[in-house]
């Protein structure tokens, strides 16, 4: 026992003399040991917190890809219901179905192909299978008989399925015969005066379009999309063949629930885990039910090699890096070359976030819209200085259907973080905005969205407003944010905005709607606090009042040359002081143009399509007077008509009678129609182009229609004026 004893002593002491005759080796093993671990422990932590982040982004994947697949969807369903009407009315005319379809498609490039299948002998003179169908092909849009002998629909289940129950529909995928391809497909049934179904009206889409259109982009470049039908069939997916394999491995992952690991958060998007054996690699399926009907899955792949190689390939670099540091430091081992290279690990990080934050700086000033607007009603100058590389204070504005939309917002806290924000509140104002006016209800999708997933807690003071620029009607909503100040006459004076907390607080904030008029010459002065806020060396405020006080005195002024005003007296109260807040200004000058009419005709009408033969008649005179050329004239005319169909269709219920009113006035150059009626609210400019997705939301008005107006006219304006639709349409005459 002794002689054991003495053994370990003997040991423990040979070890205390080699450490203090190699001291700077063994600080140097020392340290690359706790560097080691410290660089493992660095390694899981980033490694669960981009687990974390996968999911984040793989739920916002799923989001973003079930709102297109849900565009797709509404579309479709809208694009086949707007044209139900003109389906029924050319039923006596079955040559004309063909075409109408045929246009229908050609504003619906998500479709393949549109088909009306009659009930059997439905037309004495056609054969007793008749379906005309209108296909888009390589070469363009066809049409077609495709029921006989090699077709018959009678003997579809999905056919007798709309006539037994007589409701709207979506098909399970199916292999179509005769197009070889795969298809889904969404049909409604056609009644006839007695309420019995004459035919099956439907629509097809291309799974595998749809396929490249959920696959456009990803999260990881090996990464995949593909929907399934609520039983687990592969509806669409990636188009490359050699993904085939993999999809199918992923869906029986999906439909064998017992491979399910966890949830994320509430539940809505699942998570799995499994294996590629051919890759050799671990993968993350997410998936989730698409909302509403029909009931859909929507899935995201990603591959583990991809979503962490970049950090396994740094860690390995960081490992090698230290090696390097360890084998030099052997050789030196001296403060002064630490110091030395801790200064110059130092110097180059503050480089390269110097750099990023330049490029930060670029693309955030390239968000915004030019600082300068000028044109015959209005004219505006914007400046955005941040406080420092980058900020949160953002202002936008832009013209649609003769409306000004403008919005100036600032995001709690400086720097990268509220820059993101700021860049994120710009997209969805002009997301939201451009289907709807009513500057509430965008303030209100904006809040509800911010609002989601918000765990930083961050919101934006933000103030949105809608001018329409005929009449100078000023719609505006404001969440929190400092009130713009209007210029009249030499006076100032602030706009009274009633109190609204910020955006992204509470999802359940009620926004209202405030307006006010503007005269011509009259001037919007819309700012953040960084102006009020503006501090000297001795801490003082420069002052709301300061602000107004100026403003005065910048009556009748360019917009540029009030900010450039304000701007000089800010920096002679500021001098040598550091800017402690973004500093943004938006000024707004209202100059419309009178309109001098040299001809001027009314018309009134019943709300009843048999009315439009008194305004064919009424056109025709009008364009006479106006000697317009008879091509400008037809168009002229179909539009009105398409217009004055829309009002009797839409704004009053059936069985009210009522009447309509249009107006035509001309100054030789521009002809501006004026349709008045007293119906329920209807804003045909919401309605989106055919090539444009709506969200989930938006409310469906017009068809094929105003979508033509739109075509025909050089622009069109609605406004809501004292209990009256007020539809304005605005055609240049004269070269």
């Amino acid at each position: 026992m002794q002689a054991e004893e003495g053994k370990r002593d003997s040991r423990w002491r040979r070890l205390r003399r080699f450490v203090r005759s190699h001291a700077g080796l063994t600080v140097i093993i020392v340290a690359a040991l706790l560097l080691e671990l410290l660089s493992a422990a660095q390694y899981y932590l980033t490694r669960e917190l981009m687990e974390d982040e996968l999911e984040k982004y793989a739920e916002m994947e799923l989001t973003t890809k079930a709102i297109i697949t849900k565009g797709i969807i509404n579309n479709s369903e809208r694009a086949l219901k707007s044209h139900i009407m003109e389906i029924k009315k050319n039923l006596a005319n079955p040559d004309s179905l063909s075409d109408i379809m045929a246009w229908s498609l050609k504003y619906a490039p998500h479709l393949k192909g549109i088909g009306i299948a009659f009930n059997p002998g439905c037309y004495k003179d056609r054969d007793s299978l008749f379906e005309p169908y209108a296909l888009r092909t390589d070469t363009g849009i066809v049409c077609l008989q495709i029921a006989g002998e090699r077709f018959d629909y009678t003997k579809d289940g999905f056919y007798s399925y709309i006539q037994e129950k007589k409701i709207n529909s979506w098909v399970d995928p199916y292999k179509d015969a005769n197009l070889n391809k795969k298809l889904i497909s969404y049909a409604v049934p056609i009644f006839d005066f007695s309420g019995d179904t004459i035919a099956v009206y439907g629509i097809d889409i291309d799974t595998h379009s749809l396929g490249d259109t959920l696959n456009y982009r990803h999260i990881y470049p090996s990464s995949f999309v593909f929907l399934l039908t609520e039983e687990g069939e592969l509806i669409a997916g990636p188009s490359d063949s050699t993904q085939e394999k993999k999809v199918e491995d992923a869906i029986r992952v999906i439909n064998d629930r017992t491979v399910k690991k966890n949830l994320v958060k509430d539940g809505r998007v699942h998570i799995a885990y499994y294996y590629d054996k051919e890759k050799g690699d671990d993968l993350s399926l997410f998936y989730a039910n698409i909302k509403g009907a029909p009931h859909w899955q929507i899935a995201v792949v990603c591959y583990d090699d991809e979503v962490y190689g970049a950090l396994i390939e740094l860690r390995i670099r960081l490992l090698l890096i230290s090696l390097l540091v360890f084998v030099i430091l052997l050789f030196i081992i001296g403060l002064f070359a630490r110091n030395e290279e801790k200064l110059e690990w130092k110097t180059m990080q503050e480089e390269r976030i110097a750099g990023e934050l330049r490029v930060a700086s670029q693309i955030q000033q390239s968000m915004l819209p030019k600082s300068h607007l000028q044109q015959h009603d209005v004219e505006i100058f914007g400046s955005l200085v941040p406080a420092r590389e980058v900020g949160g204070d953002l202002f936008d504005y832009y013209i649609r259907d003769e409306k000004l939309f403008f919005c100036i917002g600032d995001v709690s806290g400086k720097g990268a973080p509220s820059a993101m924000l700021m860049g994120v509140i710009h997209s969805m104002f002009r997301a939201f905005s451009a289907h709807e006016n009513n500057p509430s209800r965008i303030m209100q999708t904006i809040n509800e969205t911010s609002c989601q997933g918000n765990e930083t807690n961050m919101f934006v003071t933000l103030f949105i407003g809608v001018l329409d620029l005929p009449t100078g009607r000023l719609r505006y909503c404001n969440a929190g944010h400092d009130t713009p100040i209007i210029i009249r006459d030499s006076e100032s004076s602030s706009i009274t905005c009633n109190p609204h907390l910020p955006v992204g607080v509470f999802d359940d904030v009620v926004y209202g709607v405030e307006e006010t008029t503007l005269q011509p010459d009259n001037t919007i002065f819309l700012y953040t606090d960084g102006l009020t806020e503006a501090k000297n060396k001795e801490r003082k405020l420069f002052g709301l009042e300061n602000v107004r006080n100026i403003v005065a005195t910048c009556s009748g002024m360019q917009p540029k040359k009030i900010i450039e005003i304000i701007n000089d007296e800010v920096h002679k109260f500021v001098g040598d002081a550091e800017q402690s807040d973004d500093l943004t200004m938006l000024v707004i000058r209202y100059t419309p143009k009178r309109f001098e009419s040299t001809l001027e005709e009314t018309l009134l009408l019943k709300n009843d399509v048999h009315e439009i033969s008194r305004l064919g008649i009424f056109q025709k005179s009008v364009y006479a007077k106006l000697n317009l050329a008879p091509p400008l004239s037809r168009q002229l005319q179909l539009a009105v008509e398409e217009a004055v169909v829309n009002v009797i269709d839409y704004a009053y219920p059936v069985g009210k009678e009522d009447t309509i009113e249009v107006r035509m006035m001309s100054d030789g150059q521009i002809l501006k129609i004026v349709i008045m009626d007293s119906g329920v609210p209807f804003d045909p400019t919401a309605k989106e182009k055919a090539d444009t997705t709506l969200p989930a939301e938006e409310r469906q008005i017009g068809g094929l229609g105003i979508l033509l107006v739109r075509e025909l006219m050089d622009s069109i304006n609605y406004e809501r004026n004292q209990g009256k639709n007020v539809l304005t349409l605005v055609k240049k005459i004269s070269k």
